[in-house]
């Protein structure tokens, strides 16, 4: 009886996993096919001949096909400033603090962009019309912007702080809208979609290749992720447009918080104080 039971359960196991093993690569299927069908791609092609434009962590994912997509409209290098977009991003797996005793997720996708843009903005106000567009990410919406701890030193669940940093990204687009309004510099920022980056193979081990699987199968592809930032940084339609937030290249409501100029005044003046800028240095 013993033996006939496992013979019984062997196909039925087999079976079993087939099912399952082909369900999930039809779910995956559907997916990718949604992402292609539903992905808003921004194909208009305007002039950027003779236009300079600045993209930080350029050198993969969703910056290297942002500079691809941009080159093709002909920006060039140039002794002017017209697009500075802050694209780089990391997410730490443990914390850890930069040189100037600054947690480093903080330092790479919020401190870092908020000291590039003061120290450029003299030149993007010679090259006026120009643009400030911010890579942020509707993960914002997972947690709170504590001001009492914009630079943490530790965290219980250290991928906050990557969440905690597109909260941030969004109130100091908003704070630098307000700020450059009438000198003909506009600052807007934008969700890029889950994308298919280099940034989830920081992962810890254990979790890295499960992870991928899922990243590979349901995350979009960095030329899909980029088209929302091409668009921000090149539309025409959005020229004079500022202190909004992008999503699928069209303009997306955010939280209360985010909206709140209180929170993004204070976050300013907090960026200003633990970027030390000097009485020198530019002042937006």
């Amino acid at each position: 009886m013993i033996v006939s039971s496992l013979n019984l359960a062997c196909p039925l196991v087999q079976i079993i996993v087939t099912v399952v093993v082909c369900g999930l690569l039809a779910l995956v299927f559907l997916v990718k096919l949604y992402n292609y069908a539903t992905c808003v791609y921004y194909q208009n092609l305007n002039n950027m001949d003779g236009k300079t434009v600045i993209i930080t962590g350029g050198n993969g994912g969703i910056g290297k096909e942002t500079a691809k997509e941009i080159a093709k409209r002909g920006a060039r290098s140039e002794p002017r400033l017209d697009v500075l977009l802050h694209n780089a991003g990391m997410a730490a797996t443990k914390i850890e603090m930069t040189e100037d005793n600054i947690e480093s997720t903080m330092a790479t996708n919020h401190f870092g962009p908020f000291l590039l843009t003061h120290l450029l903005i003299d030149l993007l106000k010679k090259s006026a019309p120009s643009r400030v567009v911010v890579v942020a990410s509707e993960l914002y919406r997972l947690v709170s912007l504590n001001l009492n701890n914009i630079n943490p030193t530790r965290s219980c669940f250290v991928p906050r702080l990557y969440y905690v940093s597109k909260y941030a990204n969004i109130c100091f687009t908003k704070e630098l809208a307000r700020r450059l309004e009438g000198s003909g510099v506009t600052a807007n920022c934008l969700h890029p979609g889950l994308v298919d980056t280099e940034i989830w193979m920081r992962a810890p081990a254990l979790f890295r290749w499960p992870l991928q699987l899922v990243v590979k199968g349901f995350f979009k592809t960095p030329v899909q992720g980029c088209q929302t930032s091409v668009y921000v940084a090149c539309a025409e339609e959005i020229d004079g447009v500022t202190g909004k937030y992008f999503s699928e290249c069209k303009e997306k409501g955010v939280s209360r918080g985010a909206n709140d100029e209180n929170k993004a005044k204070k976050l300013w003046e907090l960026s200003e104080n633990l970027v030390r800028l000097t009485e020198d240095d530019p002042r937006i």
